[in-house]
């Protein structure tokens, strides 16, 4: 109905209750529809075949690149970022990024997609630690009270021992 002004027009012929919905592109066009009809493929025609507002790939019920990408945020920087995210926070095997089937997944969104290497995912992690660093030292040093630091070790569900500060 959105390609309609609303509300319709009520009109009635012979004690038939009909509405009367105008094109918003041609408000001298109108696609009338009778109150007892359930169908709304006359509606559906107009507004997707025969106004002249349409462009020929939308008569062709054809998608622009833009109507196809509709919604797709996506952006290689930050997918790297949501890499370092997920396998930090999740404890998820960088090795995963190289799996035949996450690949095909990916390309399935974006078939001009840049999968990177585990190795890459490793830098990115890393390279992620070392520029939080410098700003977690900085909250510290910015905090007035005496600080506590204190090691603590513990398995992590991939069998990996870490050893942790705890401030």
């Amino acid at each position: 109905y959105a390609h309609y002004q609303l509300p319709p027009d009520i009109i009635n012929e012979g004690g038939i209750i009909k509405y009367r919905f105008r094109c918003l592109t041609n408000p001298n066009r109108f696609v009338t529809r009778t109150r007892h009809d359930d169908s709304t493929s006359n509606l559906r025609r107009h507004a997707f075949e025969q106004c002249a507002s349409l462009n020929d790939h939308e008569k062709d019920r054809q998608l622009t690149v833009a109507e196809f990408a509709r919604g797709s945020t996506f952006n290689p920087h930050r997918l790297r970022a949501l890499h370092v995210k997920w396998f930090a926070l999740h404890h998820r095997p960088m090795k995963i990024i190289e799996d035949d089937v996450y690949q095909d997944i990916l390309k399935m969104f974006n078939a001009s997609i840049d999968i990177t290497s585990a190795r890459t995912a490793s830098r990115d992690i890393q390279h992620v630690f070392n520029i939080t660093k410098d700003v977690v030292k900085k909250k510290f040093q910015d905090v007035p009270t005496r600080k506590h630091v204190a090691l603590d070790g513990w398995s992590s569900p991939n069998v990996m021992s870490l050893l942790g500060v705890v401030v």
